[in-house]
């Protein structure tokens, strides 16, 4: 099999090296670690039985390299793609191209006759080159290897099944770099609901098959720092942790030295669910050990007091200090500043990665069995119900990625538009990546 090259639109596709035209030298380029795009030379022949269809290709091409520089700059449309399969490879290889210009050669019309041009095609393209659109199995304790659509709960505790995550095997994730995930949730709660946010988060660096990314309060706060353990169904493992509280205060957690072990030193959104509280601002903050030296604060976030809340405290690095696996135990502190006297009951704390960290909005109810799709490959998301989709959706942060021949988990939380997130809610989840590299 000889290299075959090809640009298309997803409609309409010209081959650069067969019909009307034929491939006479193409070497791709390797980026740099910033390059945002690269340029190449592809030097080809138009050639038709006849002048006129020579031209015809000719013009097939123009068109689609306009289509090209119409979507650059409006911004909508659709992608064309410089799309390549070496010889030997089964894959056929796509990259988005950004501009693009015919140049002829001193010789064109001297072969005009002859149904014959030689041109060099000038590109530059995005700095690599994506493979097939292939779903990822997931696994967890509801599935192995699931493709169909694998259940994640709205915690993760010692309940049967009870896991909000998804495990993506090494084996499953090929190519040479990081590819975004596009993922497909389906509202399984068996009512419609209206969500204020939705987290995800991939863990591919800190040990993902052991890494405890959910922490029950009652089980790591400082024995000091308390008044009393409460039960109930609707918080995570059924217990949370009770603190009254007049004026500013302080509560301190334990981040065991193995926890430290697998976070080594990277960013996390630090998750808190409360299970209740007044209005009040919380800072969060990491500690040595004892709880004498603060070590890295973060920024304070406003508490609005609702039941069951889920909030994002912000980005902290787990421990402070830079890379490392030997770091001994350390503290996590919060830093009350309420109004008035309040009580202050606090579920559960969730670690996620903040190196592909995702939030989703979407506007609007989702009926039970209603999709929410993020499909950062592709640039967009949207809502599909009864076969229809909409682009109802807000993005911020990430996207979500994969890493290939790495064992990583993606992690999930939500909160619904009333400010609670019920732990007994769930979503089947379904992913997708193309796989990617820079060269061959």
């Amino acid at each position: 099999m000889a290299h075959a090259m090809s640009i298309t639109d997803g409609t309409t596709t010209f081959s650069l090296s067969t019909t009307n035209a034929y491939l006479q030298r193409y070497v791709p380029v390797e980026p740099t670690k910033d390059d945002a795009s690269v340029t190449e030379t592809i030097d080809l022949t138009f050639y038709g039985a006849t002048t006129s269809a020579m031209q015809t290709a000719m013009q097939t091409l123009g068109r689609l390299l306009d289509t090209m520089r119409r979507r650059r700059a409006i911004g909508v449309g659709p992608r064309v793609y410089l799309q390549w399969q070496p010889d030997g490879d089964a894959t056929t290889w796509r990259s988005e191209l950004l501009d693009a210009r015919i140049e002829y050669q001193d010789d064109t019309l001297s072969a005009w006759g002859q149904a014959k041009s030689p041109a060099s095609l000038s590109i530059e393209r995005v700095p690599y080159w994506e493979g097939a659109l292939t779903q990822l199995p997931l696994t967890n304790a509801n599935g192995t290897s699931n493709t169909s659509g694998l259940t994640i709960w709205n915690h993760d505790d010692s309940g049967a099944g009870h896991d909000n995550y998804v495990q993506i095997a090494g084996a499953s994730v090929t190519g040479t770099i990081p590819a975004p995930v596009m993922v497909e949730l389906t509202n399984a709660t068996g009512s419609a609901q209206t969500y204020d946010a939705i987290y995800m988060a991939t863990n591919a660096f800190c040990d993902p098959a052991n890494l405890t990314h959910s922490l029950e309060a009652e089980s790591i706060v400082v024995s000091t720092y308390y008044d009393s353990i409460g039960s109930n169904a609707d918080s995570s493992n059924g217990q949370y942790v009770v603190k009254s509280i007049t004026g500013t205060y302080r509560q301190f957690f334990d981040l065991s030295a193995a926890l430290m072990a697998d976070t080594m030193g990277h960013d996390f959104h630090l998750l808190a669910r409360f299970r209740n509280a007044g209005t009040m601002y919380v800072r969060p903050s990491v500690w040595d050990a004892s709880g004498a030296v603060q070590l890295r604060a973060g920024d304070e976030v406003e508490f609005t007091g609702s039941t069951n809340q889920l909030v994002d405290l912000g980005v902290i690095p787990l421990p402070p200090g830079g890379y490392g696996t030997t770091y001994g135990a350390q503290r996590l502190s919060l830093y009350y500043r309420p109004t008035g006297t309040i009580s202050v009951q606090l579920d559960s704390f969730l670690l996620f990665p903040a190196v592909a960290f995702r939030r989703l909005t979407p506007v609007g109810s989702i009926a039970n069995g209603a999709k929410i799709t993020d499909d950062p490959i592709e640039d967009r998301a949207y809502i599909t119900a009864s076969s229809v989709d909409r682009p109802g959706v807000v993005r911020r942060s990430g996207p979500v990625m994969v890493w290939p021949n790495t064992l990583q988990r993606i992690y999930f939380a939500w909160a619904l538009s009333n400010a609670t997130a019920p732990i007994d809610q769930t979503f089947t989840v379904k992913a997708w990546y193309r796989p990617r590299r820079v060269s061959f």
